[in-house]
């Protein structure tokens, strides 16, 4: 089975939340220390992809000011991880916003949405379209967000690299505005059913054939291939490692059923300094994720 395996390099865990981001300051797990060795262990171990986001606060800590320090520091990640063969899929919405962006009403704000994100979109394609393989601008698209700001996205970023519209499992709402205004469809499936519990075969089977039929929905009713990503994350990591193998058996479903997937992101690709899930813990130690994921 084909696919590309892929690691989420998302804020919170990977960075830490920035003192000007609505939630920080909070620490993460030492990637902006040791982010070459970083990139060279996903390299070693099969890894194919990143998807690294691009943070709002970092980047754009007042309106309309990009941090240059921090834009550099991105782009020396990225031709990093392209110089030895790692794919950088850009995010630039996983979550977290700006303090400034929250104070103007952040995302329940429509016109505060509509008017700052696509300035923000175009200055990460103005810097960074060059360098990317491809964009997945919202981890997933926000629940409730009015159409225009996809729109936008997809008017500033289309005609370059891949750009991915990222939905919640087969969220029926947005595919339906989705065809035609994007290059993939983005399956963000969860695995929170199980919460604490130990679940068994039978429930992880059960699972798996869930976000199967969500996959091919999804890439049915888009035309468009599918990326998929999983967040396992389970205080259990031989737990977090058996819901990977559900979602590789998923995808195996998905591609005889005649979805393309073409990436399988596991979010995160390292854990952040208090959880336990991930494809490699804090101290860079693979979990039984990794090995899942590879698994042909």
């Amino acid at each position: 089975m084909h696919f590309h395996r892929g690691a989420t390099l998302a804020t919170a865990p990977t960075l830490g939340l920035a003192d000007t981001s609505a939630g920080g300051p909070t620490a993460g797990n030492g990637f902006f220390r040791r982010w070459p060795d970083d990139l060279a262990l996903f390299q070693a171990h099969d890894i194919t992809d990143v998807r690294l986001t691009l943070d709002w606060a970092r980047l754009q800590p007042k309106p309309g000011v990009i941090d240059g320090d921090w834009a550099d520091q991105y782009e020396q990640i990225i031709s990093a991880a392209e110089a030895i063969g790692l794919r950088v899929w850009a995010t630039m919405f996983d979550g977290h916003v700006p303090r400034w962006f929250d104070n103007e009403g952040g995302l329940d704000d429509d016109e505060a949405l509509i008017r700052w994100w696509p300035r923000f979109v175009e200055r990460m394609a103005e810097r960074f379209g060059d360098v990317v393989d491809g964009w997945i601008p919202f981890a997933v698209i926000p629940a409730g967000s009015p159409t225009r700001p996809w729109s936008d996205t997809w008017g500033i970023l289309a005609g370059g690299p891949p750009v991915v519209a990222s939905v919640q499992g087969a969220d029926a709402e947005r595919l339906a505005w989705l065809a035609g205004s994007t290059d993939r469809i983005g399956v963000d499936l969860d695995a929170e059913s199980v919460g604490g519990v130990d679940p068994s075969d039978r429930q992880i089977a059960d699972l798996a054939e869930r976000w199967c039929e969500s996959i091919v929905a999804a890439a049915a009713a888009v035309d468009a291939p599918a990326t998929v990503s999983l967040t396992p994350s389970h205080d259990d990591p031989d737990v977090s490692g058996r819901l990977v193998a559900g979602l590789v058996t998923a995808i195996g479903g998905a591609v005889a059923d005649g979805a393309e997937v073409t990436t399988c992101f596991i979010d995160p690709g390292i854990a952040g300094p208090d959880r336990r899930s991930g494809l490699f813990d804090k101290d860079r130690a693979p979990l039984p994720a990794l090995a899942a994921l590879l698994e042909r």
